[in-house]
């Protein structure tokens, strides 16, 4: 992963043209000045939160913090100044917008300058210093092990073609309903009608956090899922969902259903996740070890 250093935003702060008298590549350091011996004017650029990292079970937030100072001393001539501190801000700006801080199109960046007078003590002469803080967040699928996966079983499955198993391995928030419809009849002399059971009416929904593999053109594939056979039927699919009870040991749920849909969602600064939706066909098979 191509991740941004002080040292690289250094070198594309020097690759700007910035008001004559001001920056240079001789007063743009990687480092944070000392106080008592700090330029004016002068750029530091320094690193405020190194790599840190967030995990789920859907995905993992990788968050880099920098920020960038310019010092400038004070001259008394305050409308030039503040102009000429304003074009070198502009530059900088300029120069972090076409600077590629992650190399993952999915990513979250912050930009916010602060500006602001100091007079350190009286035997230092007053400056300004602007401040741009950056914050980079990058979100990419989880690398955590995950609880849920989806296991297509060819041989249980009626699709076309010859697939192979196949297993989803980042699988959440998963709704697997089972259970069969009742049908009442009234009949004469009595106000409570008959029931007997109707149709099978369970539901498999699950969200798919998707890599390259869990596409393509084959009946395995959630690309293909919701599509009809070449017969013009659909497929009947067999699945195999797996996760951790609260002892920890591992639950399989095997059944048998018809894809209703599969939607895509691409959400802002999220991977791409499918939300399967499947209508059972059979009982649920329930195995614990």
């Amino acid at each position: 992963m191509a991740q941004a250093t002080a040292a690289t935003i250094k070198t594309q702060l020097e690759a700007g043209t910035y008001p004559e008298g001001t920056l240079t590549s001789n007063n743009i350091f990687d480092y944070e000045q000392y106080g008592s011996r700090r330029r004016y004017p002068s750029c530091e650029v320094i690193t405020t939160q190194p790599e840190s990292s967030v995990e789920t079970k859907k995905d993992t937030t990788l968050t880099t913090g920098y920020e960038i100072r310019v010092f400038t001393k004070n001259l008394g001539i305050r409308t030039d100044e503040v102009a000429t501190q304003k074009s070198v801000e502009d530059v900088i700006m300029a120069q972090m917008e076409s600077m590629v801080l992650q190399d993952h199109k999915i990513t979250f960046e912050s930009k916010t300058w602060s500006r602001s007078q100091v007079q350190r003590d009286g035997a230092h002469p007053a400056y300004t210093v602007s401040s741009l803080k950056i914050v980079v967040r990058q979100i990419t699928t989880t690398t955590a092990s995950v609880d849920g996966t989806l296991k297509f079983v060819a041989a249980g499955s009626s699709v076309d073609g010859s697939p192979s198993d196949y297993t989803y391995s980042n699988v959440f928030d998963v709704d697997l309903q089972g259970g069969y419809r009742t049908i009442e009849e009234g009949h004469t002399g009595s106000n409570i009608p008959m029931r007997f059971a109707g149709h099978i009416q369970g539901r498999f929904i699950a969200s798919i956090m998707v890599k390259a593999a869990d596409l393509g053109s084959g009946a395995d594939k959630l690309t293909t899922m919701p599509k009809l056979r070449t017969n013009g039927e659909k497929g009947i699919y067999q699945f195999e969902y797996t996760n951790k009870t609260s002892d920890s040991s591992t639950i399989t749920n095997t059944f048998d259903c018809e894809i209703e849909s599969v939607q895509m969602q691409y959400r802002v600064t999220e991977g791409v996740v499918f939300r399967l939706i499947a209508r059972l066909i059979s009982d649920i098979t329930v195995t614990i070890v």
